[in-house]
């Protein structure tokens, strides 16, 4: 069997501090096993990022990580390649610490935690954990596959790399249309780490960003294997499968994971929403109708309902914040805590809305 299944940044943890969550995510790394499972893939190569909290993982979340890993290494002819990612690090600069350690006692676990050619299925393939000196790394790991490669008996072999890594110009939030703009330092220069820098490898498959993407012919984000939150709306989650014998791709579709949906109120009937997330955005909060939909779509079995103001204008939005502030700033904080931040810091937006209010004021 040459084929492996990649697949990475699941993020474990009670995503919305909700138990029910958690066991999201737990059944879809439990699906991520039994597909390779029941495909009879024996190994399983993941990208980065398998906790999400890198210094505090509460022990439910652990254990029942490792009640899975256990399920399915137990008895079973898989290998799994842990690579890490930056949430799995506990220092953020280096690789000696990482919360996937512990799993690698299990047999069949392999925590690749340096930059380092392992040969599977016959196949050298170069890791790249996360690090904060990539063009540093990625020339060694360049004079590293070729000394490997050559001491192997058999044909020239691709350069395959599998690294959690920002590459400039990825799709960094689909929901936001933004793109990364990744700079690191190289030979005393800041350079920007375009896609022209992996040039030297046949494929590369990388975890870091969640929305899958191709970057070029060659590069790809395989994405998260289920949505994370409202920031991965609208997106297709999978695991892919890939041949290499016949370089040939499988994209396996998690179509049980909940997902998140951003909708308008006239949308709202045309989606299926139960044990979902949706986001509502109405023109006026104020409305009692507000709070009549909201009702109905949890009475319906919507797992949680945000309500959110449609676009303003500038001078609505100005108008609004003041009075916010003229009330108490402790309603701004209150807001914060019910919305959902998509990873930004709640200190800093506090402190960027009210100078931003003041300013208005002036």
């Amino acid at each position: 069997m040459s084929k492996v299944l990649f697949w990475g940044d699941i993020h474990v943890h009670p995503h919305k501090r909700s138990s029910d969550r958690l066991q999201d995510c737990i059944d879809c790394l439990d699906w991520v096993f039994r597909t390779a499972v029941d495909r009879e893939i024996e190994d399983i190569i993941f990208l980065g990022d398998l906790f999400h909290d890198r210094q505090k993982i509460d022990v439910l979340t652990y254990q029942k990580t490792f009640e899975v890993f256990l399920k399915y290494l137990r008895g079973n002819r898989l290998r799994v390649w842990l690579l890490l990612g930056n949430h799995d690090l506990w220092h953020f600069q280096k690789w000696d610490v990482s919360s996937c350690h512990p799993l690698g006692a299990i047999e069949g676990v392999y925590v690749v935690n340096s930059p380092q050619i392992l040969v599977i299925e016959g196949y050298p393939i170069a890791f790249l954990p996360y690090t904060h000196n990539p063009v540093k790394d990625l020339e060694f790991l360049e004079g590293k596959f070729t000394t490997i490669a050559n001491g192997l008996v058999g044909d020239n072999y691709p350069r395959i790399l599998c690294g959690h890594l920002a590459v400039n110009g990825a799709l960094w939030n689909t929901k936001h249309q933004t793109f990364s703009e990744v700079i690191v330092e190289h030979d005393g220069d800041m350079v920007k780490l375009d896609p022209s820098w992996l040039d030297s490898w046949d494929r590369v498959f990388l975890g870091h960003y969640h929305a899958s993407q191709e970057l070029n012919d060659f590069i790809e984000y395989v994405g998260s294997p289920l949505q994370l939150s409202f920031g991965e709306a609208e997106q297709k989650k999978h695991v892919l499968i890939y041949d290499l014998d016949t370089k040939e791709k499988e994209y396996v579709e998690n179509q049980f994971s909940p997902k998140h949906y951003i909708l308008t109120e006239d949308r709202l009937s045309q989606q299926n929403l139960k044990d979902q997330f949706v986001r509502v955005s109405v023109e006026d909060m104020s409305a009692s109708s507000v709070v009549e939909m909201q009702k109905k779509l949890v009475d319906n079995g919507v797992k949680t309902v945000q309500i959110q103001q449609a676009p303003r204008t500038d001078e609505h939005v100005v108008i609004d914040a003041k009075a916010i502030l003229y009330k108490q700033e402790e309603m701004l904080d209150q807001y914060l805590d019910q919305v959902d931040l998509e990873g930004l810091n709640k200190k800093k937006l506090l402190t960027v809305g009210r100078k931003i209010c003041q300013g208005g004021q002036e």
